[in-house]
């Protein structure tokens, strides 16, 4: 059996909604819209301020890696063998030289013997080897 109070609903009004004035709001959303474009301002302030202080945090820890023609580096395995990757794999192969530099963090690589590699490099596929 039903509860009959079940179906009772009480409706008493809240102090919100007894001092609730419709002209009053809706004159203080006129005046809030005349304000949108500075709290907008103020919000692409605060996230530049954001992405500064992050890029800061980030650049703080990175070493660059930086090579001249000459040096010997490693080739992370899994940049040139997409294919043939599992985890027996070596994760770098090489040594390799650098023939020459391209750019900014961009190689030509070629092999000791001598022989060019097609491809240019970038500097996160490649690592210092020491001798």
């Amino acid at each position: 059996m039903r509860n009959p109070l079940h179906l009772l609903e009480v409706c008493l009004p809240n102090i919100r909604q007894i001092s609730f004035d419709e002209e009053q709001n809706n004159e203080w959303m006129r005046k809030k819209l005349d304000f949108t474009g500075e709290i907008i301002d103020r919000a692409i302030a605060k996230m530049e301020k954001y992405k500064l202080a992050m890029a800061k945090f980030y650049n703080r820890r990175v070493k660059n890696k930086q090579f001249v023609a000459g040096d010997l580096v490693l080739r992370i395995f899994k940049a040139s063998r997409a294919k043939d990757v599992n985890n027996l794999n070596p994760k770098w192969e090489g040594p390799y030289r650098v023939k020459r530099v391209i750019g900014p963090g961009t190689y030509m690589l070629e092999e000791l013997s001598g022989k060019l590699i097609e491809h240019t490099w970038h500097v996160v596929y490649l690592k210092k080897y020491y001798v």
